[in-house]
């Protein structure tokens, strides 16, 4: 056999075996992506089951969602579940129970049930929902899901309602987003343009307009009353600056200079300046949809 041939065939022995330990290699990968599938799904059912099992054991007649927006049954329910499952996060038992009872796999009697209005706040739950919405890019379940920014809603609201439950503020968030009142505004869906959201009163600021941020962005005018006014400016800090000396909106100005700074809050969005913020048609179009969603009392509608 010549050089070439026994060559020639050394090559094909070799492509032989990188092709062999190939498939060897794919075949293992499945193998265990496979095993990985079937651990985590036996690892749902096993939560889903214990979630299924702990709302049974502690609704005391209430529905998920009261479990979810009371305190007591709240408390009850997940210490129930991390008994079976300590290393599982309270939010991942939380939204499970809320995938079981919208699959209608909760199938327990309801037996406590309790009418509230909440005309009177409703549009403080709004304020709260709506901007750790925006903060944290989370849904309203979400919130309510985790204890953290539950927590955090509970106290941007009871900030603007301190004589309203804390329970009642939740019950009607999650009563506007039933209502699907509290759909994300398309611009903040599409295009986030490095957003950072800060809040300030109008005490603050006036005392020290270094804490404005210098870029393009939108900002909103809110108290315990709901939300006031929305603008938007290339300088967010000159812009609200004159808001805050004097604005040339008189219904705003009026309203500011005969309430106190501390009781009104600015929410401000800046954006990053080398985004598409800086185009003056971008920020305008997302001041219409905080105007049309939120309807600032001192806005005209665009």
């Amino acid at each position: 056999m010549g050089d070439f041939a026994l060559h020639e065939r050394l090559r094909k022995i070799r492509s032989i075996i990188v092709f062999s330990c190939c498939i060897a290699v794919l075949a293992t990968t499945l193998s265990a992506d496979q095993d990985d599938a079937q651990n985590h799904e036996v690892r749902d059912k096993r939560v889903r089951d214990v979630v299924h099992a702990a709302f049974v054991e502690t609704h005391a007649g209430w529905s998920s969602d009261e479990v979810l927006l009371q305190n007591e049954l709240q408390e009850a329910f997940l210490r129930r579940c991390k008994e079976q499952l300590p290393n599982v996060k309270s939010q991942e038992f939380n939204r499970t129970l809320l995938n079981l009872r919208k699959a209608g796999q909760l199938k327990v009697e309801v037996s406590q049930r309790r009418a509230d209005r909440h005309d009177d706040y409703r549009h403080v739950a709004e304020i709260a929902a709506r901007l750790l919405s925006d903060k944290h890019h989370a849904t309203t379940d979400q919130i309510m899901c985790d204890p953290k920014l539950r927590m955090e809603f509970d106290e941007v609201a009871r900030t603007m309602r301190p004589d309203v439950d804390a329970y009642l503020l939740r019950k009607a968030a999650f009563g506007l987003r039933k209502a699907r009142q509290l759909k994300p505004e398309f611009v903040v869906r599409v295009a986030d343009w490095g957003r950072t959201i800060t809040e300030f009163t109008v005490a603050e600021l006036r005392h020290n307009s270094e804490k404005i941020p210098n870029k393009p962005g939108v900002y909103i005018f809110r108290d315990a009353t709901g939300y006031l006014y929305v603008g938007e400016a290339a300088k967010l800090r000159t812009r609200l600056t004159n808001h805050l000396n004097e604005s040339d909106r008189l219904a705003l100005a009026n309203y500011l200079s005969q309430k106190t700074g501390a009781a009104i809050t600015v929410e401000i969005h800046a954006f990053d300046p080398k985004s598409k913020a800086m185009a003056t048609r971008m920020r305008r179009a997302y001041e219409s949809e905080l105007i049309a969603s939120r309807k600032p009392k001192f806005n005209l509608r665009p």
